[in-house]
């Protein structure tokens, strides 16, 4: 009879190339052949890129999303895209507890629990989970980042900056968590500038960039002139944000505006401005903490392409890119926001929606209500036990 185990290892890695990231516990289980197989597979699979591989937030659970784009010519030459989105729910990783909020970081989770008591970094790849309870207390408005310094060793960044006028209280909090020595401690910044609570950092080598503005100063009238955003990184190596640095646009609070990045190489920007509606996608040519350089991706109406003042939402989701196909992929709530939506956006006048589900959004547990996707997955070998 023949074993698991008598199978050629050629087969085995056609068996795992196929198995999503959420079952990987169960094939490690199978036999030690496997175990060992499943991570150079997986490895090689997440290389490929063949599909885009993510997570997603979906009804306060974390979700594997994997999000297949395949161009098909049509009849008038043009490309026509036929998409196959799996999503699957990872409860086997944080014991079905509701979460609020995710970031990601090569192949690491951050999530926020829904109480808001607890913080929990996972592997999905080597099915761990680290639970982070706070210095203090946790926050509505925190912003979070993860990322890692010069010496490999992950860390968390927590920061709150905000002035509660029903208590006349300022928040004023940054803190940094050592993964390795697995401790909190007090980072003494005084911040000159501001980030929206809604604004996301996104991590790419290491550091997080996030948009951030010069802090308003209110004029004796009650106006304020409102400064445009930049970017602003927090490098992970010295604890520290860098300078100011120039975006390809000018954003503002009303304008669509969002980060992403391309396959853990460049940065992504997404601007889309009020008025006129056109979308702008660029990415960096070169970026590190205090230099960056841009080229531009694609510029399309939207209103051409949908007939409509199509505006993705202000406080807006998340978004990626294929340089090959010259697509966007654009998450966000549709018309009654009711349903996460993914719009597939090309150059030449192409668009496509795809329903991913329906939404719960309660923007008094989630300030973010827009759909967050993380980018790019690709799994990482990092031990958090």
């Amino acid at each position: 009879m023949t074993m698991m185990s008598d199978l050629s290892q050629v087969l085995v890695g056609k068996i795992l190339y196929k198995v999503p990231i959420a079952s990987l516990r169960a094939v490690r289980s199978t036999c030690k052949q496997w175990n060992a197989l499943s991570k150079d597979a997986v490895l090689c699979k997440a290389e490929a890129m063949q599909p885009f591989l993510g997570f997603m937030m979906m009804n306060y659970k974390l979700c594997s999303i994997r999000f297949d784009l395949r161009g098909i010519s049509n009849k008038e030459g043009s490309a026509e895209y036929f998409v196959d989105p799996s999503i699957k729910e990872i409860g086997n990783l944080i014991n079905q507890v509701d979460i609020t909020k995710a970031f990601h970081c090569d192949g690491l989770l951050l999530c926020v629990s829904r109480d808001r008591t607890r913080l929990v970094v996972c592997n999905p790849y080597l099915c761990q989970t680290k639970w982070i309870q706070p210095l203090n207390a946790y926050h509505r408005l925190d912003r979070y980042a993860i990322g890692y310094d010069n010496d490999g060793n992950h860390k968390i960044l927590r920061f709150l900056d905000h002035s509660d006028p029903y208590v006349k209280h300022k928040f004023l909090e940054y803190e940094i968590f050592d993964l390795r020595s697995n401790s909190w401690r007090v980072l003494d910044i005084t911040p000159g500038w501001e980030i929206e609570f809604y604004q996301r950092g996104v991590s790419l080598k290491g550091n997080t960039y996030f948009f951030a503005k010069e802090k308003i100063v209110y004029e004796g009238d009650g106006t304020y002139p409102e400064p445009p955003d930049y970017l602003l990184c927090f490098d992970f190596t010295t604890e520290s944000f860098g300078q100011f640095l120039p975006l390809p646009f000018v954003h503002y609070i009303e304008h669509t505006g969002t980060l992403s990045y391309v396959k853990g190489e460049k940065l992504a920007a997404l601007y889309q401005n009020m008025d006129t509606c056109e979308l702008e996608i660029w990415v960096t040519t070169m970026i590190e903490p205090n230099a960056v350089s841009w080229s531009n991706f694609f510029k399309v109406d939207m209103i051409l392409l949908t007939g409509l003042d199509f505006q993705f939402g202000v406080e807006s989701g998340s978004f990626f890119i294929d340089e090959e196909k010259k697509v966007a992929v654009v998450f966000d709530l549709d018309e009654s926001e009711s349903y996460t939506t993914a719009y597939i956006i090309g150059e030449n006048r192409y668009l496509k929606k795809v329903n991913l589900g329906e939404a719960f959004v309660n923007l008094e547990e989630s300030p973010y209500g827009r759909p967050i996707v993380s980018t790019y997955y690709v799994p990482s070998l990092v031990d958090i036990s």
